[in-house]
């Protein structure tokens, strides 16, 4: 929710694949759940982008977003592999300042990061719950973590977790569409526990909680 509006990123393609297109992210708004307001695709031509989430405020007078250009890599990038970047707007329509703000670090996260749920305001930072990927011979191995962000610069990692908080365990995480996948999609923070909406191996969604303070302090320790 942005200023009385709920915001939908969602991932579309901007030209077919096979004809040197691929995924992009896009802005759809609604006040009521049922009529919804596309507003057309908010990240760069040529990135292939998903894992796009807005913050919930302005910061600085400007609307902040997240995402994961997947082929913004290299050099010219400053990243080695695909990673969690920043962006800047005024309208929600054009996009500037575009940087990466987090990149993979650990082992278990060592291929790939992207953000799940919309970063969550909190007195200590924005907690933002990503997902990092791991590359196996015979499958990758997609798994949760946390991080807080500054409140005023969340370009700026304030701490971030080096373990996974959730990793395939259960058979219907390991088994399924693609398996050996835990998606973060949605959080909820609820009378000091933490809800976390998950796909797990492509196929069902489930629901993971934990108590809010032990994950902060143990966040805030690190």
């Amino acid at each position: 929710e942005l200023e009385d509006r709920l915001y939908l990123t969602y991932v579309a393609h901007s030209k077919p694949a096979l004809n040197g297109g691929g995924a992009r992210s896009a802005l759809a708004s609604t006040e009521d759940l049922h009529n919804f307001k596309r507003q057309g695709i908010i990240t760069p031509e040529g990135a292939v982008d998903r894992d796009t989430v807005l913050f919930p405020e302005k910061i600085n007078n400007k609307y902040a977003m997240l995402h994961r250009p997947l082929n913004w890599v290299g050099p010219e990038y400053n990243t080695d592999n695909p990673s969690i970047w920043i962006a800047y707007s005024e309208d929600l329509k054009e996009w500037f300042n575009h940087k990466p703000i987090m990149r993979p670090e650990e082992k278990w996260e060592s291929y790939k990061i992207g953000a799940g749920p919309a970063p969550i305001k909190t007195e200590y930072g924005w907690f933002l719950i990503y997902h990092g990927v791991e590359r196996q011979k015979q499958s990758n191995i997609y798994r949760a973590g946390v991080a807080l962000l500054d409140l005023d610069d969340p370009s700026r990692i304030i701490s971030r977790s080096d373990e996974p908080i959730l990793e395939p365990q259960e058979e219907y995480e390991k088994k399924g569409d693609v398996p050996d996948v835990i998606f973060p999609e949605g959080s909820v923070l609820l009378n000091e526990r933490l809800y976390i909406y998950y796909g797990a191996a492509d196929k069902t969604c489930c629901l993971a909680t934990i108590n809010w303070k032990d994950l902060i302090d143990w966040l805030k320790g690190l």
